[in-house]
């Protein structure tokens, strides 16, 4: 069954990644400008099915009334998953120490997307997610990545326990992100090979995972609250990773 990816930056990543996927494309004739003509342009060189539509009211199947399409709609083939062997394929090419991402049981497409775009825009090597109780990469989650789901190598596994084994195996150090730790993210060295596991919204990283990790590491607070959204503080981990790399 086709999925739906609207949005004229999702729709364009997904043409520069992966125009293979795309089975056809709506286009709004009367707010056609800019990155759009791009997007028409690589549809015509790709050979992809075009529908041009001339009306104010712009609703192609499947988009409902609060999906902002931004006048582009496109129906993709299912979404590919990578393999665990990808993800390590695109740190050694680049021939760059590892920083992966888990996300144990993430359920909210919005958290889900916004973490995909900050780990494409971090140069993060892969990102995998469970197969139950977690959010699958559907439309909102392409839409709020702005397509960087098709820039990076996203797994999907039946058992995150055996995805750390294999992590670890390469020589990965594995780190839980939760605000219980009394280690503060600063003063760890992640220059080293690293995987960094984030845990769902409201319960955080399960007991089981948090056992396989080698370190536990909070982002330390001066205010009231005691946690970070998922998104925010996979942000942060991701970036001063990158500092500490390239920028010290």
């Amino acid at each position: 069954m086709s999925k739906v990816i609207y949005g004229v930056n999702a729709v364009l990543e997904a043409l520069n990644s992966h125009p293979e996927l795309i089975e056809e494309i709506w286009l709004n004739k009367i707010t056609l400008s800019g990155k759009k003509y791009q997007i028409l342009e690589k549809a015509k060189k790709f050979g992809i099915p075009l529908k041009l539509i001339s009306k104010p009211d712009f609703r192609p199947p499947k988009i409902s009334p609060n999906m902002n399409t931004q006048g582009v709609v496109a129906y993709i083939s299912e979404f590919i998953y990578a393999d665990l062997e990808d993800i390590v394929k695109n740190w050694e090419n680049k021939k760059e120490n590892p920083l992966v991402i888990i996300l144990d049981e993430v359920e909210d497409p919005q958290n889900v997307g916004s973490i995909i775009r900050t780990a494409d825009a971090g140069g993060v090597h892969g990102i995998v997610i469970p197969k139950l109780r977690a959010c699958d990469i559907n439309e909102t989650v392409i839409k709020v990545s702005s397509g960087s789901a098709f820039n990076i190598p996203i797994a999907k596994v039946n058992n995150l326990k055996h995805a750390i084994s294999f992590f670890k195996e390469r020589n990965l150090w594995i780190i839980g992100l939760t605000h219980k730790s009394d280690i503060s993210i600063y003063e760890l060295d992640l220059k080293k090979p690293l995987v960094f596991i984030v845990g769902n919204e409201g319960r955080g990283i399960r007991k089981t995972i948090l056992e396989k990790c080698d370190l536990l590491a909070k982002i330390p607070m001066r205010g009231k609250i005691e946690s970070l959204n998922v998104s925010v503080a996979t942000a942060i981990a991701i970036f001063e990773t990158l500092r500490q790399r390239f920028y010290t």
